[in-house]
């Protein structure tokens, strides 16, 4: 691990399934202040995932946290999986399907057309 705490960095998490943000950052903070001998170690997370998600979580050390905005406003892009025909109470994993629907009208075409509404 490179960090100078006085200088401070940036560190990418892989953020596993079904941690908070919040938690991620506190079990680094954990990490950093046992492995640099310290009691504080300023830390903080650049942008929110889900607990559900799973993805590239950016922290920010030191110095670093004061440019948590611009990391935050950098291009993302998200991938995922949908289940189509299928709906649950809270429209996510937490819950378990709870209706199905026909699919047969659904095409590539449908699929890209639609998509194209959630850009941006």
């Amino acid at each position: 691990m490179k960090i100078n705490l006085e200088e401070g960095g940036f560190l990418i998490l892989d953020k596993p399934y079904g941690w908070t943000s919040f938690q991620a950052t506190n079990k680094v903070h954990y990490i950093l202040k046992r492995h640099f001998g310290v009691k504080k170690v300023k830390i903080g997370h650049a942008g929110t995932l889900d607990p559900l998600a799973t993805g590239l979580l950016v922290l920010c050390v030191g110095k670093y946290t004061k440019r948590i905005e611009e990391f935050q406003a950098q291009e993302k892009e998200y991938t995922g999986t949908i289940h189509l025909g299928a709906t649950t109470p809270s429209y996510d994993l937490e819950t378990e399907i709870d209706n199905t629907y026909p699919v047969e009208h659904i095409n590539e075409n449908l699929i890209y057309e639609t998509a194209k509404s959630f850009i941006g």
